[in-house]
Formats: structure tokens, sequence, C-alpha cells
């Protein structure tokens, strides 16, 4: 996915000049420019950018947010990073917001009105699905998590985003490749809006956590792990060499419990999959003459992977805290040196740990894969539009300058300096945090596991994983038919979408 930004030059520059230009909106529009020759004759030439959203004016319509509101694995609901205080706080993060908000509202001449939504992800589709059937357009943008908005959006439920006037999906503030993984033929259909508004995607994005006071104890220095991941060596077969040996009995009691010091810490073999899983940059399915997607899964590399995850999660050094908040604990009281299951938001949480930490992404499955891929979890917060939105061209407006302002105000606000400066221990973390987000993609897999009857990661990874199952290939072909089955019908129910 090409989510590669220059945030951090880009906001120095911002400060340097003292101002902040907006660059971006529709692309039908050309931005009128006015010249302005300096007082002493010079002929030097200023440029002032006009902004190519200023001539609109939506006559103070109502735009209504239902914003998921849940804090499901212990780092905070998002929602903070949608809704403001509705007045500056001092607080960096949420002025951004605001500001954000306000100018959009000042912008467009429209009033932004946001509600909070306390279903978790397997309550929210019966209310949601009730009031769309009923025709009802209590809302004009939901915001709620990736697995039961995806599976919904098959559907005809929301809107085919492709349609709305204003968007740009060509800007850097879409995450352009990761909504296209989430239907078929994202030229001409997206029904799901991900990007740097929906600052979640960010916020969900797993990665590791090393304990660096062990990592030195136990090592040479840290450095040489940083310099594996900056060298692109840092593969799993390397991961697995350093947790190898860590295993400690801290206690003294002969047994392996949560006060003994381990290499890996994780939870279940359900969640702290994913990334492993999606971080190999596995290819789920390949694509016939006619569009139509086949799974092609049935390789050496998924057999390898699952015999390799095995290794991993089952070595004498890695240990299964049972409960996130146990696991999160035990990274946080020194007694892990890899943290499993966390994401970038869990920086949020360690940011009172008087241990040095440090964030790295998952390894590459190998040398030759030669990138980084990063998994989100299947409960990051995106967006949708209703059918029942009444006001499409008026909500892309919105949305748009909303993702162009976040990329401006709202990323460098939290990423840059909430972050890279008060979250992060040391420079070379914030190196570690692009490459974690630049890797952001492969969305499909989670999206739709539950729709292809589990298959994509559950029945081939996670189910034969959980019973020390290194047999990929019968467990493949024990549910390959069933799930091209559900595959067939994902395709045709995106392609008899009436748009």
């Amino acid at each position: 996915m090409n989510t590669k930004r220059t945030l951090t030059l880009l906001f120095a520059a911002m400060l340097a000049a003292g101002t902040l230009i907006s660059c971006g909106g529709d692309d039908t529009t050309t931005a009128d420019t006015t010249d302005a020759v300096t007082a002493g004759g010079t002929g030097d030439v200023t440029t002032e950018e006009v902004d190519p959203f200023e001539a609109l004016d939506f006559g103070g319509e109502k735009i209504t947010f239902w914003v998921n509101s849940n804090d499901y694995y212990g780092s905070g609901s998002s929602n903070y990073l949608i809704i403001d205080d509705e007045d500056t706080t001092g607080d960096i993060v949420n002025d951004a917001v605001y500001k954000r908000n306000s100018y959009v509202e000042e912008l467009l001449n429209v009033e932004l009105v946001f509600e909070d939504c306390d279903y978790i992800w397997s309550e929210v589709v019966e209310p949601l699905t009730n009031t769309i059937s009923a025709g009802d357009a209590a809302y004009d943008v939901v915001i709620h998590d990736l697995y039961p908005m995806a599976n919904m959006s098959v559907g005809g439920y929301f809107a085919n985003v492709r349609d709305g006037k204003y968007f740009d999906f060509s800007q850097d503030y879409w995450y352009a490749d990761y909504m296209g993984d989430l239907c078929f033929d994202s030229t001409t259909e997206n029904y799901i809006l991900a990007g740097d508004f929906t600052l979640d995607v960010i916020r969900s994005a797993h990665a590791l956590y090393v304990n660096k006071e062990m990592f030195n104890t136990l090592y040479e220095s840290v450095d040489e792990l940083y310099n594996h991941v900056l060298n692109m060596t840092w593969t799993q077969e390397v991961f697995q060499s350093y947790i190898k040996d860590v295993y400690a009995d801290l206690n003294g009691n002969g047994q392996a419990d949560d006060e003994d010091r381990y290499g890996y810490g994780y939870v279940g073999k359900w969640g702290s999959a994913f990334p492993w899983i999606l971080s190999s940059d596995l290819t789920f399915l390949k694509y016939e003459s006619d569009g139509s997607p086949v799974l092609a899964m049935d390789n050496e590399r998924s057999v390898t992977l699952l015999e390799r995850m095995n290794e991993i999660f089952y070595d004498k050094s890695a240990h299964d805290y049972v409960g996130v908040d146990t696991n999160t604990n035990g990274f946080m009281n020194g007694y892990v040196l890899f943290g499993g299951y966390q994401r970038i938001a869990s920086l949020e949480v360690f940011r009172d740990m008087e241990i040095d930490i440090g964030i790295i992404p998952y390894p590459m499955f190998d040398e030759a894969q030669g990138r980084y891929v990063t998994a989100t979890h299947d409960i990051t917060n995106i967006a949708i539009i209703p059918t029942t939105c009444n006001k499409l061209d008026t909500v892309s407006a919105v949305l748009e300058v909303l993702g162009r302002e976040s990329a401006e105000t709202v990323m460098p606000a939290y990423y840059e300096t909430a972050l890279k400066i008060k979250y992060s221990r040391d420079d070379i973390s914030s190196q570690m945090l692009d490459i974690v987000r630049d890797g952001l993609e492969n969305a499909f897999p989670l999206a739709y596991n539950n729709y292809t009857d589990n298959f994509l990661v559950s029945n081939t990874f996670c189910t034969p994983l959980g019973s020390k199952s290194t047999d990929f290939m019968s467990n493949y072909e024990k549910h390959v038919d069933a799930a091209q089955k559900k595959i067939d019908a994902l395709y045709e129910a995106f392609t008899s979408i009436d748009n």
C-alpha cells in the first residue's frame, strides 16, 4: 500500500513557514494563483494557492457522524481523534482536531454533528441494518469496525464512494490500496473509506515491542536489532534466534508461569497470529481473465509459515498470557523480551513505563520478501456512508477536506508529536514507526475471513496452530471447496450491487 508520507519534513516546513497551506481536493478543479511582486521591484514572485473548496457553500447543512466509542483491547477508543472537546484545551491533539473540524465547518458552511455509537463489533450490525432498511437517514457517516462493516458492504447497504463528486483517492491522505483490497474492482467501486481521518487504522496497526534493557543484557546491543530492520535482514528466523534461549524460571517454582522471563509474550492463537500471517506477504487470491477471484494459498510458503508459527508460539521461551491485560502487564513489568499482540496505540499505554522500550515491525518471511507488511486488526475503525444518505456530494466534500486537514494538522499532532516525541523513547523508534505505518495493506483476509467460513486465516492457520498442527495442506484441502463457493458468492454479490 502506498501510504508513504513525508510528514516529518512537511510539518517542519510548515512550522518554519509559520503557516499551513492546504493542497488537495477535487481533481476536476484547477487552483487559481495570485502573483505578488516584491516592493523592491526585483521581479521575485510569490505564489499563493487558492483552496479549491473555497467556492463551495452548503448552506449550513448538517452532517451527522455515528462514531464508535468502544475500547476493545485496552488502549482507548479513537473517537477523540474524530470528535473534539468543542474548544481548545491546550492538549495538542485535541486542539488539532478542534481546529480541523471548525475549519471544515467554516470553509464549507456545514454543521458537523457527532453521536457516540456504544455498540461493539458484534452488536452494531443489527441496529445499523434496521436503520438503513427502514430508509432512515439518521446518519450520513458511520465510523466503526472493519470486519462487520466489510460484511455489511456486500449487502448493498453502503454508498459507492466512487460516486462522491468531491472524493480524490489519488491523494496520500486516502489509503487507496487498503480500500481497494476490500472489494474486487476498486476502479469502479469502493464502499469503505480509510485514511488519515480514520486514524484508528494507524492506531490499530500491529507492531512488536522490545524490552531494550533485557535485549542489551542478553545480547550485545539493541542496535543490532534495529540494524536488521533497516538493512532488510529482519526475518522470522532471525526473530527465532533471539527468543530461543531467553526463558528463565525467575520465581524458582519449577513451572512456567506469568512471572518468569520469556522471549515472546502473546495472547492466544487468534489475534496474536494475525500479524504473523499478514506480514509474511502471502498470496491469498489470484484472478482469472474475467476478473473472478480464485483461492491461491496452497503453496510452499503457506506450508512453511504454519510450521514456523508452531515453532515460534510453542517455543519454551514463548508464553501465552491469559487475557489482554495480563499480556500487557507481563511486558510492562519486564518479563518479556518481545511483546506480541500490541498495536501502535499501545505506545499510549506504555508511556509511563520506567523500562526502556522500542518498537519494530513484524519480521519478514525471508529476505527475498524485500518489504515489511503491517496488519491492522479486524476491528480497526473505518468509515462508510449509508445508502440512506441523501447528500453524497456534500458528504464527499466534507470527508475530503477532513482527510486533507487531518494529514496537515491532526496526523502531525498525533504521530509526529504525541507518538514520536511524547511517547516514543528514541529517534530510531521514530524510524521504526514510519516503517510500520508505511507497510499497511492486505485488509481482505481479516475483513472477509468470517464471510468465507473462517477459511482465510482461521481454518488454514489459527485453528491448526491452536492444536499444534503443522499440516497446512490437509486443512486447506478439507475446506477449500466450500470457501471457494463463498468467494464466488462474495464476488457475485459485489458485482450485482445496484449503484
